[in-house]
């Protein structure tokens, strides 16, 4: 006979790890301009790692903690977090924004200093 299992909620690590790399992307992204010219090659960099961390890291963290967490609801005993669900919602909104504020500072690097 199986041993019953306990209530269980949604992988709260992967949901943490994707909001700090949305958190570091942003203050790459803030930082970008405030100690670089957007001729500079360090403007570049950090507009590619705020992008690379909020584009890519972000949104492939939150497919995984969406990926894990429907196999919790399917599997057992699922209780919804609607804290977890208010964070992913934030979490992934405010990467899809800073994917255009980097696209933005990244369009104004190419545009300064390689289309010179």
């Amino acid at each position: 006979m199986a041993t019953p299992t306990g209530p269980t909620k949604g992988p709260w690590p992967l949901l943490i790890a994707a909001g700090v790399s949305a958190v570091i992307a942003l203050i790459l992204l803030i930082v970008a301009p405030l100690v670089a010219a957007p001729t500079q090659v360090l403007f570049f960099g950090l507009a590619i790692g705020g992008w690379l961390l909020a584009g890519i890291v972000s949104f492939i963290l939150l497919g995984i903690y969406t990926l894990k967490n429907t196999q919790r609801q399917a599997e057992t005993f699922y209780v919804e977090d609607t804290t977890q669900t208010l964070l992913y919602r934030l979490i992934m909104g405010g990467s899809f924004v800073l994917v255009i504020v980097a696209a933005v500072e990244i369009a104004f690097y190419v545009g300064k200093a390689v289309g010179v």
